[in-house]
């Protein structure tokens, strides 16, 4: 297979299926299948998009050649618009830029991890037509062919998916290959989906160097206290236990996990003021019932008096009366 980043070049010749591919073209297309006895003997395999979607990556271009000095000899692109700009996205595409590694080559393809998606696609082939004469190739790629049988596949049209235990993916059936036309609107929505993919790596870099930054800084911090003042060594060991009890950082600014600290500072103080009147509450029926328990011991206290007290003797009224 061509656009790979091997050492040398491989040709798109598919391999022969197998018999136990065959097999399992005709097997039923539930998530397992049963041996005679019903008992479970293989489960199909069941991928999410965004797994499919790395390996992918992955088979096009090595993840240590991503970041070769000399390039990784091909470009990977997601959700690239078709060159005419009506929003048919292409889940991704693959161009060869070494001709050892074949340049020029153009792989379009599109992730289906379900059949019910792949039968959308079968029935709206308006993505594949607005990307047919701009690309070398047009493949479906799934988990496998229990998703995407190769039977129902239009005539043309490529299929591939995942190799155990390997990075490359297996050819189901071969595509039918032309010559790419290279136009203005391709080049335009290449360069734009480049641009904003170069971009993103470059936010993603600066985060990952930022939160780097901070952390490095705030052990540098906290060795030079330790060594210097043990007072200020036990203010920041607080400040770390504060950070991990918060689940993030504190830092100058707000962004991503970085608290800003007067953002901080204010909902501290808002729960910690909600918090002092519960206690001042809680303290207050505390008050009130240890108030109500002296009353009660005070009664009790009578009562026993009453009850041990002698019976008086008779009034001088009482003896007339009687």
């Amino acid at each position: 297979m061509t656009g790979n980043t091997d050492n040398t070049a491989t040709s798109w010749e598919a391999p022969p299926l197998t018999e136990s591919a065959d097999a399992q073209d005709k097997a039923p297309s539930g998530p397992e299948r049963r041996g005679s006895r019903g008992q479970e003997t293989s489960r199909e395999p069941t991928m999410k998009t965004a797994e499919l979607e790395r390996r992918l990556h992955d088979h096009f271009i090595r993840p240590e050649d991503r970041d070769a000095p000399n390039g990784a000899g091909a470009i990977y692109l997601t959700e690239v618009v078709d060159p005419e700009g009506r929003g048919r996205r292409a889940d991704a595409v693959h161009i060869g830029l070494w001709q050892s590694r074949g340049g020029g080559r153009i792989d379009v393809c599109e992730l289906k991890t379900s059949r019910p998606d792949f039968r959308r696609e079968l029935a709206q082939p308006a993505k594949a037509e607005a990307w047919w004469a701009s690309s070398t190739a047009f493949w479906i790629v799934s988990p496998g062919i229990h998703i995407t049988p190769p039977a129902d596949l239009p005539q043309g049209w490529g299929l591939m998916v995942p190799k155990a235990g390997s990075r490359r993916f297996r050819v189901v059936v071969k595509p039918e290959e032309r010559e790419p036309e290279i136009t203005v609107g391709l080049l335009l929505t290449l360069l734009k989906n480049a641009n904003s993919r170069h971009a993103k790596a470059l936010r993603d870099q600066a985060m990952r160097l930022g939160t780097e930054h901070h952390r490095h800084v705030q052990e540098v911090r906290a060795t030079l206290a330790s060594a210097s003042d043990p007072q200020a060594a036990r203010r920041l060991k607080l400040f770390d236990e504060l950070e991990a009890a918060l689940k993030a950082e504190v830092g100058e600014y707000s962004w991503g996990d970085v608290l800003d600290p007067r953002q901080t500072a204010a909902g501290l103080a808002e729960f910690m003021q909600g918090h002092r009147a519960r206690l001042r509450s809680k303290q207050a029926r505390i008050d009130e019932a240890r108030m109500l328990d002296e009353v009660v011991k005070t009664l009790q206290g009578a009562a026993r008096t009453l009850r041990a007290a002698p019976d008086l003797p008779a009034t001088d009224s009482a003896e007339e009366e009687a």
